[in-house]
């Protein structure tokens, strides 16, 4: 956080940086209500005022998301656009090839997909003849990989086993199992 933000009262949340006697973003607002102390009022007192403890919980919440936001951009490019298909499809696949016959439900908990990426992705998968999805209402749904999809998850293993470089190779299985829990944890404090 740049100490000029803060000590002519701009917003250090958005790109905009607006000024907190007129914020535009949801968080500026909240934070200018709370210096304040009014929520009519949104005359806004200098950000220096906050006691220190809120301050640093504000620094600490804007470098994490600024790395956050850097590391994203990083993997982004690192994925590139053509890939980020294919790592979707042989992610289903796996999960797939540990729990065939897994209703669409399930997958998507199991996935972590929006319902959207998940129904393209499926759709994809299905048009290629490496799953079939049986049942016809939507209780009674269930994925199964064909023989084809079996192959394409094999090879996808092997790939991997092969030295294939992944997005996450520098990090341990501990810390994958970790960065997991916290990524659900973030994502299910926003639904």
């Amino acid at each position: 956080m740049k100490k000029e933000w803060t000590e002519e009262d701009h917003c250090p949340y958005c790109k905009r940086h607006c000024s907190l006697k007129d914020p535009h973003c949801g968080k500026g607002k909240s934070l200018a209500k709370s210096i304040t102390g009014k929520k009519d009022s949104m005359k806004v007192n200098a950000v220096k005022d906050i006691d220190k403890e809120e301050l640093k919980k504000l620094q600490s919440d804007l470098k994490l998301f600024v790395l956050y936001e850097k590391a994203n951009e990083c993997l982004m490019k690192k994925a590139d656009g053509k890939n980020k298909g294919k790592k979707l499809k042989g992610y289903i696949l796996n999960i797939l090839a540990e729990n065939n016959g897994i209703s669409p439900k399930e997958l998507k908990e199991s996935s972590g997909l929006l319902k959207e990426e998940l129904k393209k992705v499926l759709e994809k998968l299905s048009n290629k003849k490496e799953i079939s999805i049986q049942g016809s209402d939507e209780k009674s749904k269930k994925i199964f990989l064909t023989e084809k999809g079996r192959e394409a998850a094999s090879l996808q293993l092997t790939g991997m086993e092969n030295g294939s470089d992944g997005l996450f190779s520098v990090l341990g299985e501990e810390e994958k199992e970790n960065l997991e829990k916290i990524l659900r944890k973030l994502m299910g404090s926003m639904e």
